[in-house]
């Protein structure tokens, strides 16, 4: 028996490498028109030769694994105490191409970029999530109402709404956790101003 959970402990961490690292930037990234909400997508996977095994998706050149990638803001997210950094990604967002006409950018001229930090942790979920809460409000972030959770143990979502010289700069970050027994898993992704 103990053969077997070391079987199961070590599919369960391929599992969470392998979230991690589709989470960082697996997809084609944001699109012209991203805001601050940020959409994530994962390739089909497709047989190789009929009957073959799959391929391995494609993975955003911004990513990194266990370090944080060029361009993310670390001092927006130290690392918490007790966590383990899995990846990272940061990539810029393009301006939207009629940015005078468009309602959802207010400060067209202030450069954002879409960041993906996941995490790992032995803490539990409801802990982990304090921890990002804190770091968060004291980065002058507001928590607010998360979308759904979608299978995950917890979640939630933060604003910060600041000014610039072409107007308004709204930041949003979601965080999410998901219990797979022996650890948490946390990501936390958004929108935020480009340092």
């Amino acid at each position: 028996m103990p053969r077997l959970a070391t079987a199961r402990r070590t599919a369960a961490l391929a599992a969470a490498v392998g979230l991690a690292l589709a989470t960082a930037g697996c997809g084609t990234g944001a699109g012209p028109g991203a805001s601050a909400a940020i959409t994530e997508s994962t390739p089909e996977p497709r047989a190789a030769v009929s009957g073959g095994p799959a391929e391995l998706p494609t993975f955003d050149p911004s990513s990194a694994v266990a370090i944080y990638a060029e361009g993310f803001p670390t001092d927006l997210f130290p690392m918490p105490e007790g966590a383990t950094l899995l990846a990272s990604s940061a990539s810029p967002v393009p301006a939207p191409k009629d940015s005078k006409n468009s309602k959802d950018s207010k400060a067209s001229g202030v450069p954002m970029t879409q960041v993906t930090l996941n995490l790992a942790s032995s803490l539990p979920a409801k802990k982990v999530v304090a921890q990002a809460k804190q770091i968060l409000v004291e980065q002058g972030f507001k928590q607010i109402a998360a979308p759904e959770s979608s299978g995950l143990t917890a979640q939630t979502a933060f604003l910060r709404v600041s000014r610039s010289k072409s107007g308004e700069v709204q930041e949003s970050l979601v965080v999410g956790v998901l219990d797979d027994g022996e650890r948490r898993l946390a990501s936390i992704s958004g929108t935020v101003r480009t340092p």
